[in-house]
């Protein structure tokens, strides 16, 4: 039996937008906090240490909104949202809907429904089409997965995002520096 690569087994669907603003958005405020770790060493106030607090803040939020994405697995869809993180196998989804500028959701056969955050309706997506895009990728996997009718369970999980939560301990760590030294 050959191997099926890892590839063709699975697919992150995501907004290049989302890409490229997360990591501008990361580079470009992690310079600045690089910048404001330098100052310290030269005037340790807390004016410098709650720039690098706002700086790692909006990095973390950044890095959670926009590192939102769908992942097509073998045999589930896993919706990435900022906060929570669903794998819902392909035989428990009853409708995809999206496309049309709108919101992409997952309703499964139970009636729940499954926002996905990388995919929401923006007026952008209107004209381009990439949530109608990634609906119809969806719906091409679960027609093909739709052999078996026994049902699984929907899981639900914490996100990891390494450099998000990395930096919300350094947003706590500096806002208590900040308090340490004063303004």
């Amino acid at each position: 039996m050959r191997a099926v690569p890892k590839r063709q087994r699975e697919e992150v669907l995501r907004r290049t937008s989302f890409r490229v603003l997360s990591w501008v958005m990361t580079v470009g405020f992690g310079l600045v906090a690089v910048g404001l770790i330098i100052s310290l060493a030269y005037n340790l106030e807390g004016g410098p240490a709650s720039g690098v607090a706002a700086c790692f803040f909006t990095i973390a939020l950044c890095r959670r909104l926009l590192g939102s994405r769908i992942v097509l697995g073998s045999s589930a869809v896993t919706v990435v949202n900022p906060l929570i993180t669903y794998r819902v196998p392909y035989t428990a989804i009853g409708e995809v809907r999206g496309g049309k500028g709108g919101t992409l959701n997952l309703v499964t056969r139970t009636g729940d429904e499954i926002y996905s955050t990388g995919f929401g309706g923006s007026i952008t997506d209107y004209f381009v089409g990439s949530t109608e895009c990634a609906a119809d990728r969806i719906e091409q996997r679960v027609k093909t997965r739709l052999k078996s009718r026994q049902q699984g369970l929907v899981e639900k999980k914490f996100t990891v995002s390494w450099i998000a939560d990395f930096c919300a301990v350094g947003v706590v760590v500096c806002v208590i520096l900040a308090g340490v030294l004063g303004t």
